[in-house]
């Protein structure tokens, strides 16, 4: 008898189905962003899954495909299957994983914190991605128009999502003489400073989670501006 662990999470989607059609139809910028993540290598996924005195581990081959309002990520490997759907109802978004093989019986919690996970990761990019500034970036350089406290975050969300979770440093100068600079690592948000044009500079410590950065780490810098932007990895 095979026996298939199956959890899901719905979150809130104000964006159109083609909006997450995009992030998902990337899932090398997308999966390093999923609970349990440990590598992406050409095809193969490997998911680490610590339970109790064991550290699972799983590879898997990945296969996409798309439906109507919806997609379906498959990951096959030699201890089982992983399939997770992504499923679009007006604005909510319905995210469920299921498992079928080696270990089901442990996997009901794990599994529900990867479909929530991934709920909360996809609902964060798609969101970035419709409110980031206006962005003009290939090559590790580009523009980024009118940045604000309220469209910062979104800025560097869009930023790591491009670069697929690597460490960088956003610098950037404005028109004005504005200088900034945000450094990411490790799906973090470790620092932001801001020097103005008279020599006053201001540097926020923050140690925030990417995907948790808001407007309120932001606010009383002199951030609305058009900056030209360099992005170095580190």
């Amino acid at each position: 008898m095979v026996i298939v662990k199956i959890r899901s999470c719905e979150v809130e989607l104000p964006h159109s189905w083609n909006s997450l059609q995009v992030i998902i139809s990337e899932p090398e910028k997308t999966l390093p962003f999923f609970p349990y993540f440990e590598s992406l290598e050409g095809e193969t996924v490997r998911f680490r899954v610590p339970r109790f005195i064991f550290d699972f581990g799983y590879e898997f081959k990945l296969a996409l495909g798309f439906r109507k309002n919806g997609a379906v990520y498959t990951f096959t490997g030699e201890k089982g299957v992983l399939t997770v759907t992504f499923e679009m109802a007006e604005r909510r978004l319905r995210v469920t994983a299921s498992w079928s093989g080696f270990g089901e019986l442990l996997m009901g919690k794990p599994l529900q914190i990867f479909a929530e996970g991934i709920a909360e990761a996809i609902r964060d990019f798609c969101t970035a991605r419709s409110t980031c500034p206006v962005l003009e970036f290939g090559d590790g350089a580009g523009v980024v128009h009118h940045v604000t406290p309220e469209s910062a975050p979104a800025l560097v969300k869009r930023i790591v999502w491009e670069l697929k979770g690597e460490d960088f440093v956003i610098e950037g100068i404005s028109e004005n003489g504005i200088r900034l600079s945000a450094t990411v690592r490790d799906g973090k948000l470790l620092k932001l400073t801001v020097r103005e044009q008279n020599g006053k500079e201001t540097v926020v410590e923050a140690d925030v989670p990417v995907l948790e950065v808001g407007p309120e780490l932001f606010e009383g810098l002199p951030l609305n501006e058009k900056f030209k932007i360099t992005v170095r990895r580190i």
